[in-house]
């Protein structure tokens, strides 16, 4: 049933959160590409059966607010005369497109494995959030066991990072393999996988295309988004409010949120967009459609996205579920946004989120999941191969932390950063750097600073030297501090630093941090590190 708009913009923050909120007033290889058109009901699949050994939550996050303030900007009514439909002929690409420049099928595990799992991590780079727990009690990105549902014979029935990123065959209602992606970091996690390869959107609309389980329980509990970012920092979010979901924000980009609202319902779940996030100069601004416009998902099924892309216009198209997650109904044309994009190239993420599920999935699923899990598959994009860059990555720590009695095995994926008096807590290593036609470098991570207590963040300096030589110094810039300062982002920052060439060397290169006047009470933490060598 359609909705009133103006209810809508004014009460769409509280429908996001599936209606669990009192203040809301309700409970909370070789697919077809499909054409947009209109939706059809997609069949019904039951949820797979809960853990009987899922670790209690070793800390709890807060509920979203009941309330939020208005956004910045409203997004204008869908185009009346939008781009000409895919065409539903297959096109001899696998993810559907006439010109792929990136398109990947997860038909196998990679032996090029890193912090991404089994994806290939000359492709991919992994980026792991949980920043309602960072360096509390030692810890550094904190994450427990995850549930696996059905993926693949041989398999443990819990795991931890990095095997929380698999490659499945084929399963009831999937008919080819796929990845599966299990985030158990709790208070606002979220896995991110960002593709290594920029996807260029110059002077033309340009095509991100994928298949995804998009079904949402409860927002409190997981949900999926796609970003797409002018660095190529890992792990971006939003901060709406201060507990939704109060994660890293990017300097230049946007991201689709995929939510439900108070139609989805356990028997008939559907699921739309949120908002669109659009950050400008470290400036967020969310755009939210006029009316949602809602698809039918299910649990273990696949429906197609397409996100349809220029500086001044994005488009997200979607398809209801697919029964085999081979062949999908024509898709609808979701949320259109008219925006004035600072970029025109960037780095593709797909992103798994986790708000609670410890916490809030007994009431709001009605039994305690200890991960959120979704599925993709076909992800890709057309456009030029932009060529003429390297990286590298720091692996993850991955060091067991002692259990809480509540709670299962836990692992540190990042590395606490000592104080400059007590130099550096660690050596960390950049392995195999070649250095062949490199023309330029920066160093790109996720950073947690404490930003309340002892020194104002405008004194905070972070300082790195790599192979032993020169440190180097970078104090906080005046947006870095804003972001810290607003009490909406849990103190996480995305670094960008560009780096001399000169203090790198061929092969192997260690990578040393410490800060001055950052709080070491609860110290800083930095994860997700990656170099980047732009060659000619």
């Amino acid at each position: 049933m359609k909705r009133n708009a103006r209810l809508e913009r004014g009460h769409l923050m509280c429908l996001l959160l599936t209606a669990t909120l009192a203040a809301c007033g309700g409970g909370d290889a070789g697919k077809a590409a499909p054409s947009p058109s209109a939706p059809v009901p997609s069949p019904s699949a039951p949820a797979p059966a809960p853990s009987a050994s899922a670790p209690a939550p070793s800390a709890s996050a807060p509920a979203p607010a009941a309330s939020a303030p208005a956004p910045a900007a409203s997004a204008p009514a869908p185009a009346t005369d939008p781009l000409p439909p895919v065409a539903p002929q297959p096109t001899g690409d696998p993810c559907g497109l006439p010109a792929a420049a990136f398109c990947d099928t997860f038909d196998a595990p990679s032996a090029n494995r890193g912090r991404a799992g089994e994806l290939d991590t000359t492709r991919w780079s992994a980026a792991r959030q949980a920043p309602g727990g960072y360096s509390w009690e030692g810890r550094a990105v904190p994450i427990g066991a995850a549930t696996l549902p059905a993926c693949r014979a041989g398999l443990p029935a819990q795991v931890l990072p990095p095997q929380d990123t698999l490659v499945c065959d084929p399963v009831p209602g999937i008919e080819s393999r796929h990845l599966l992606v299990a985030v158990a970091a709790q208070n606002y996690g979220q896995n991110s996988y960002r593709i290594r390869q920029p996807f260029d959107f110059a002077g033309r609309t340009g095509r991100i295309v994928f298949d995804a389980e998009a079904y949402v329980a409860s927002a409190l509990v997981g949900w999926i988004s796609v970003e797409v970012i002018e660095d190529p920092v890992g792990g971006a979010s939003f901060d709406h409010l201060g507990n939704w979901e109060g994660g890293l924000v990017a300097k230049n980009g946007f991201e689709v949120q995929f939510v439900n609202d108070f139609a989805s319902t356990p028997q008939a779940p559907t699921v739309g967009v949120g908002f669109i996030e659009v950050f400008d100069n470290d400036r967020a601004t969310s755009i939210e459609p006029p009316s949602f416009t809602p698809i039918a998902t299910a649990p273990g099924r696949l429906n197609h996205f397409e996100l349809r892309v220029s500086q001044h216009r994005i488009e997200v198209w979607g398809t209801p579920a697919s029964s085999d997650g081979r062949h999908f109904a024509p898709a609808v044309l979701m949320h259109a946004a008219d925006v004035n994009l600072p970029f025109t190239r960037g780095y593709v993420s797909i992103t798994t989120h986790n708000h609670a599920s410890l916490k809030y999935s007994l009431d709001r699923v009605g039994r305690l999941l200890d991960a959120w899990t979704a599925r993709w598959d076909n992800v890709g994009f057309d456009g030029p191969v932009v060529g003429g860059l390297r990286e590298v990555e720091v692996p993850d720590a991955l060091v067991r932390a002692t259990p809480h009695p509540d709670e299962g095995p836990v692992v540190s994926m990042g590395y606490i950063v000592a104080d400059a008096s007590r130099g550096p807590a660690q050596r960390l290593v950049l392995p195999g750097v070649d250095l062949t036609g490199a023309t330029s470098a920066r160093l790109t991570f996720s950073a947690w600073y404490l930003s309340y207590t002892g020194d104002p963040p405008s004194t905070y300096t972070l300082r790195y030297r790599l192979n032993g030589g020169t440190w180097r110094e970078h104090p906080l810039s005046e947006a870095e501090v804003a972001t810290l300062t607003s009490g909406k982002n849990n103190g996480q920052l995305g670094h960008v630093l560009d780096i001399p060439l000169g203090d790198l060397v061929q092969g192997d290169n260690t990578l040393e941090f410490v800060t001055t006047h950052a709080p070491q009470s609860y110290p800083p933490v930095f994860s997700n590190i990656d170099l980047v060598l732009k060659t000619r």
